[in-house]
């Protein structure tokens, strides 16, 4: 299989994007600095900061057709410094391994996880079996080597060898349409969301038993995160535009906390204990206090928020903005412009 690696430095067209006209709604704590655009109609889906280089890493699955590419952006101007050509995939979920130093990206399209060696820039593109469909998000097992991926249409979880990048089984009838998961390592214990289902589902990882299932108490959950000192999950629910906060034990409600229309990429600061959610269709991120389960700001960023990654060092939050897509239908209307697609922003604590 022919592989492309283009690193470019300077190569792409950027537009830096002033923002001192958008302020929060709320007067607290959170600056957002900066916003800026990445690449030409890039397609841009998830960021991730690896401590070890200090940059921040960016999916862009580009448009039907074209290839796609993952960033390398610097973490404090947010300016792109390089980027690598994925011509096998169309990078949409990305995730990384700190421990061996490779990226690893999801594509629903052609179904293929693919693992990027940052020293050498080797890339290997990485299959399931029949039933680990549409992989979407990628979450690493740091201390046992393991990557997982979760399957949309196949309702399960991918699990891949980080040291060899083979694939080595996939974790199958957890539930109706498989999104997000978050691994709670010290336990090995996976949380997933079955969006079809509004369900958590609890997984062992080291079997891939289901241990228990819980309502999200939301509709169409789709990303989790766990807290470890609290035991609680964070669930993203993006038909009733909450945050839904769930023992993780037990799966009871402690909170459902509205944040905005299509609530779906969420992260956790507990150092700073700050909750970040973005809630792609209402454009908006919300910040929430991970004690009072408030939230304390809100900020508008002219585009539609995927994702979430933080520096747990500084607390540095960056966000992937997403374009605006047209609805289905012959008589849809035309989508509301986005002036900030196709960018990342920079939210300081």
């Amino acid at each position: 299989m022919n592989t492309q690696i283009n690193f470019s430095f300077g190569a792409l067209a950027l537009a830096s994007i002033a923002l001192n006209s958008l302020t929060p709604i709320d007067g607290m704590a959170q600056t957002l600095v900066k916003t800026e655009k990445i690449g030409v109609n890039s397609n841009v889906y998830q960021p991730v900061y690896n401590p070890k280089d200090g940059f921040v890493y960016v999916s862009g699955a580009a448009e039907q057709g074209n290839t796609g590419k993952v960033y390398k952006v610097d973490a404090k101007t947010l300016k792109t410094v390089d980027s690598i050509a994925v011509p096998e995939s169309a990078p949409m979920g990305l995730g990384i391994s700190i421990n061996t130093q490779t990226l690893y990206t999801t594509n629903s399209r052609s179904g293929i996880v693919t693992a990027i060696d940052l020293a050498t820039g080797k890339q290997t593109h990485i299959k399931a079996d029949a039933d680990g469909r549409a992989p979407r998000e990628i979450r690493v097992d740091e201390s046992r080597d393991l990557v997982y991926a979760s399957s949309v249409r196949g309702g399960g979880l991918w699990v891949i060898d980080a040291k060899t990048n083979t694939f080595l089984k996939f974790y199958g009838d957890l539930g109706g349409a498989i999104t997000g998961h978050y691994v709670d390592e010290q336990n090995n214990i996976i949380y997933a969301t079955a969006m079809r289902d509004n369900e958590v589902v609890v997984v062992d990882g080291a079997t891939g038993n289901v241990l228990k299932k819980f309502a999200a108490h939301g509709e169409r959950p789709t990303n989790v995160h766990h807290d470890a000192a609290g035991n609680r999950l964070f669930v993203a629910n993006q038909t009733t535009e909450n945050i839904t906060v769930l023992d993780a034990e037990t799966g009871q409600l402690i909170k459902a906390i509205p944040t905005g229309k299509g609530a779906l990429g969420v992260n956790h600061d507990p150092k700073r204990g700050r909750i970040y959610v973005a809630n792609r269709h209402g454009r908006t991120v919300s910040i929430i206090d991970d004690q009072s389960l408030e939230v304390v700001k809100t900020f508008d960023m002219g585009a539609l928020p995927n994702t979430v990654a933080i520096d747990h060092a500084t607390g540095d939050a960056f966000v992937t903005n997403k374009q605006a897509v047209s609805e289905r239908g012959e008589n849809a209307p035309e989508p509301v412009p986005a002036p900030h697609a196709d960018s990342i922003s920079l939210i300081k604590p």
